[in-house]
């Protein structure tokens, strides 16, 4: 019988690779937010004289205020979440393959700089192409005028956790899962698993749909794309950062169903299948046709930098 641990050249498989580095990352995430509440919990019942039905509630209301980024705890917990998944991705690497870290795609900023920043322009003209799509579409509507923006300290926080939210993301899945996935030999197991792992991670967010599912996929897909193409992960980095703090923190959007601060606010709109409904832009076509392009100018416009200086 085949060894469902190790493959033929003594390696461990890939799958149990990926799943022992997400379960450790899980196990952690969910002792940590244990933890908070309960300091918090014991906190709140130290300084306020609360009712058995006060208590209740505010433990009822309790998961809402450790996953909104808005708050000081919710940062707080979110950004070391995302800095626990980079200590389990970098640990599980050394134990189990021995390589150095720019290995999975993570080279010297030096050399990755001119892809970041690719990256980053690439991200953000992407959003601001969907906000413009939608709004002059009539699928989303603002609550105040463009010239009357709504700056805040989410601005500087959310950008600081976004930034995380990246490198963790990328390093996890377009690091380390496609690099191990190698090993099976198959180019095309290697982008669409890690492509599906990259969707279900988002399982447990609000507001899901089958078309977030698929888009969070192509988003995958595309960001692999990127990966190959540019044999480092640094452009995917960047695309992600300003994806997600364009979205939420500058569009006024839903962050694959999360509510951020943001610099502009929409109007409650009707959920429709081009706007996303309550999982945001990422539930919707617009998104999908917006990736698809993406696909396009990766293909035919995008020109590596590693290519070039060699």
């Amino acid at each position: 019988m085949r060894n469902i641990f190790t493959n033929k050249n003594s390696q461990l498989r890939s799958g149990w690779k990926i799943t022992i580095v997400y379960l450790s990352f899980f196990f952690a995430m969910n002792i940590l937010a244990l933890i908070f509440g309960l300091v918090l919990m014991i906190y709140e019942m130290a300084t306020n004289n609360m009712t058995a039905e006060q208590l209740m509630e505010w433990s009822n209301n309790l998961d809402k205020t450790l996953t909104n980024i808005n708050t000081g705890l919710g940062f707080t917990l979110n950004l070391l979440q995302c800095l626990l998944l980079i200590f389990f991705t970098i640990l599980f690497w050394k134990i189990f393959d021995k390589r150095p870290i720019r290995d999975i795609g993570m080279i010297n900023i030096k050399k990755g700089y001119k892809d970041l920043i690719k990256g980053l322009l690439f991200g953000a003209i992407s959003l601001l192409v969907v906000f413009a799509i939608l709004l002059l579409s009539g699928n989303i509507a603002l609550a105040r005028p463009l010239t009357e923006p709504n700056f805040n300290i989410s601005l500087i926080t959310s950008l600081i956790l976004f930034i995380f939210v990246g490198i963790n993301e990328e390093m996890f899945v377009r690091g380390y899962c496609m690099t191990v996935l190698k090993q099976t030999g198959k180019s095309s197991v290697v982008v669409i698993v890690s492509s599906i792992i990259f969707s279900l991670m988002h399982s447990l967010n609000p507001g899901m749909n089958i078309l977030s599912y698929i888009n969070l996929f192509l988003f995958g897909l595309l960001t692999a794309y990127m990966t190959i193409k540019s044999k480092n992960i640094w452009l995917a980095i960047g695309y992600h950062i300003t994806w997600n703090y364009f979205e939420g923190n500058i569009c006024g959007f839903l962050v694959s169903g999360l509510e951020t601060n943001s610099l502009f606010t929409l109007e409650k709109v009707t959920p429709n299948i081009l706007n996303g409904g309550s999982f945001g832009p990422e539930g919707g076509l617009v998104v999908t046709f917006i990736l698809l392009l993406s696909y396009l100018y990766m293909w035919k416009v995008y020109k590596p930098e590693l290519e070039a200086r060699d």
